[in-house]
């Protein structure tokens, strides 16, 4: 996967992250759990839980 994890890890506030979301749905679409999709995308586990 071609993504990478963003440097800044501080809280983005209400800025979109869309290239985070981009990336979480394209592996959530590929059959990777909440878990790992987060952890590979660098997000917290319950903000993808409620992107799903």
């Amino acid at each position: 996967m071609d993504f990478e994890i963003r440097e800044d890890r501080q809280p983005q506030g209400r800025k979109k992250l869309t290239a985070e979301r981009a990336a979480y749905f394209r592996l959530m679409q590929q059959g990777v759990c909440n878990t790992e999709a987060c952890r590979i995308v660098g997000i917290n586990g319950r903000t993808g839980k409620r992107r799903r």
